[in-house]
This record gives C-alpha cells, sequence and structure tokens, in this order.
C-alpha cells in the first residue's frame, strides 16, 4: 500500500510565464516571513523567475499541500503533495499501532495478541484513507483552484497521480 498521494498536471496558462509569476508573486507571502496575519495572502512560500513552491495560507490546513511549479512561456508542470513535515508526522502515527501490535506479539504471544490485529489494521486504514487521502484531494483542489484563478490557467492535464 502505497501511504503518500502526489498529484501532476501540465497546465497551459492564458498569459506568458512572466506575467503568471508576477500575478503569483502579489498574491504570496514569503515563506522567510513571520506575520501574526497570513490570512492577507492567498498563499505562503518562495517564488523564482520560472519555478514556485507555495501552499495555501490557511492556518488550520493550509501546510497540509505543497504546490510546486514550472512555468515556461505558456506552459508547465505543477506537482501537488503533502508537506514533507507531516509527512513525518503521519508516519510515526503509522508506526505506533504497529509497534504496538508487535510488542504485544513478543510479550503475549500469537493467541492472545490477535484481538489487536483487527484495531491495528483498522487503524492504518482509517488514517490512510480517511484522513490522509481524503484531506489531500479537498485540499489540493482548493490549492489548484486558487492557483488556477489567480495565475490564469486555461487548460489543466492531469498528466500522473501516483503515491509515495
Amino acid at each position: 500500500m502505497k501511504i503518500f498521494p502526489i498529484k501532476k498536471y501540465s497546465i497551459t496558462l492564458i498569459t506568458e510565464c512572466s506575467k503568471a509569476i508576477s500575478e503569483l508573486k502579489k498574491e504570496t507571502l514569503s515563506d522567510g516571513q513571520f506575520v501574526s496575519n497570513w490570512n492577507k495572502q492567498t498563499f505562503i512560500g518562495v517564488i523564482n523567475n520560472s519555478d514556485f513552491e507555495i501552499k495555501l495560507s490557511k492556518k488550520l490546513y493550509g501546510g497540509f499541500c505543497v504546490l510546486k511549479g514550472k512555468l515556461e512561456k505558456e506552459n508547465g508542470i505543477i506537482e501537488i503533495e503533502i508537506n514533507k513535515t507531516l509527512k513525518i508526522i503521519l508516519l510515526t502515527l503509522f508506526l505506533f499501532p504497529i509497534f504496538g501490535f508487535l510488542i504485544s506479539l513478543i510479550q503475549n504471544g500469537f493467541k492472545n495478541s490477535t484481538e489487536l490485529l483487527l484495531p491495528t489494521l483498522m487503524f492504518i486504514i482509517i488514517l490512510r484513507f480517511g484522513f490522509i487521502e481524503l484531506g489531500f484531494r479537498i485540499i489540493s483542489k482548493k490549492g489548484l483552484k486558487e492557483l488556477t484563478e489567480i495565475i490564469g490557467i486555461e487548460k489543466i492535464k492531469n498528466v500522473a497521480q501516483h503515491c509515495v
């Protein structure tokens, strides 16, 4: 089972790359700044001449997905993935029930530990499909919609959707 989803899109811009990047810079707060009110800007991140790495500026769920993009002339590629810090936290959440089951297996034997097998599997399934997948789908769709409005994306084509 793959744990962390990634979406990759090929896009076509309405305007040229430099104009889209300047519009994105207007709506993006620098990643290095510390500001108490993030909600004035749409994104937080780093923007260079032709590439960017941004996340939504919403406090509760904005850091869940990271949008990485590279623009050239009127075309570009956008990759959406889960934040690296959250990947580490979620991976430790995956490992806790597994380690608990293994410790119970070592201490109590297989016969007495079988009752923990179903709750362990259910926790992993609910975390993966209920929290990670659903959250990723909702937040990545919202981030892509905001990005589309700001930089003027004319056409979006799903290149690949895979998991890491």
